[in-house]
């Protein structure tokens, strides 16, 4: 996987990992709660594109995918 993708991986986890351990400390905001979202969906957005860049396709984190990439489990997700 480029490192590229993994560096970003590495960033959003560890900015999700402080964000849980203020939550656990009960001195989360409304907008970490928020945050704690976006970070999640664009952990799915990327594992995503790594696995397609690993597939062989083409992958170019400095376009805004983020706002643009729906994540869909799909079907035969859990809990569907």
């Amino acid at each position: 996987m480029a490192r590229g993708i993994m560096r970003k991986i590495e960033e959003l986890s560890e900015e999700r990992e402080r964000l849980v351990a203020r939550e656990g400390a009960h001195h989360a905001s409304a907008r970490d709660q928020a945050r704690l979202g976006e970070i999640d969906h664009d952990l799915q957005v990327l594992w995503d594109l790594g696995r397609r860049e690993l597939a062989g396709g083409q992958v170019d984190l400095n376009t805004d995918l983020f706002g643009r990439y729906p994540v869909d489990p799909g079907r035969d997700a859990p809990g569907r």
